[in-house]
């Protein structure tokens, strides 16, 4: 789950990412301190049941199972990585795309939950849902600047350690690829990340706090 906002009759609008796409239900009376309520949080794996009485009608939540969750993520800076994040997910997660960004959203939020420092397992799965959802930079030109999904003398400064370091995570196996990161420059590669989303999708709500 990787949404949820109150609503004023009592109910929870609520945001699932699936290996499938995205989707928005209604969780009735969810708000209540009750055993739902609990498997309604932020980032719990959960299995689901939905009805919807038309095709344009919003599903409601009719059964919720938990699957698993992770600890770790309630650290405030933890918890604030894994929401933007989940807001990226969210996104990006097309039909088409969803397959291929589901198991890197999930390997991103196990090390966010788990990773010192958890920027690095931010920088590295940002990029590789951006990659998953057809988006990446393609990191043609000269220079050490991105911006429009090209290098440049113009954009976001990454240096050269950083534009190694962002070719690593695009084009190597995730493992070899964590290997660049030690001691690549990940504030500036995290600020590239959101340069270029909000360039192709538009600004996320969750960025400025990370």
């Amino acid at each position: 789950m990787v949404g949820r906002r109150p609503l004023a009759s009592g109910d929870l609008l609520v945001r699932f990412l699936t290996p499938r796409g995205t989707l928005e239900a209604v969780a009735k009376k969810g708000q209540r301190p009750t055993g739902r309520t609990g498997r309604l949080s932020l980032f719990h794996h959960v299995r689901f049941q939905l009805y919807q009485k038309g095709p344009e009608a919003l599903p409601t939540l009719t059964q919720v199972e938990l699957v698993g969750r992770l600890s770790g993520l309630e650290a405030p800076r933890r918890y604030l990585m894994a929401s933007f994040l989940a807001e990226l997910g969210y996104a990006l997660a097309s039909p088409e795309a969803a397959s291929r960004l589901f198991p890197v959203f999930i390997s991103g939020l196990r090390g966010i939950a788990k990773h010192d420092p958890p920027l690095l397992a931010l920088v590295w799965a940002g990029w590789r849902m951006v990659k998953a959802a057809g988006l990446a930079p393609s990191l043609l030109g000269q220079g050490t600047h991105l911006k429009g999904g090209r290098l440049g003398s113009e954009g976001v400064y990454l240096g050269e350690k950083g534009v190694e370091a962002l070719r690593a995570i695009l084009f190597l196996p995730g493992t070899e690829a964590l290997a660049y990161l030690e001691g690549a420059p990940l504030d500036r590669l995290l600020y590239a990340l959101k340069a270029h989303v909000a360039e192709q999708v538009g600004p996320l709500r969750s960025a400025p706090l990370v």
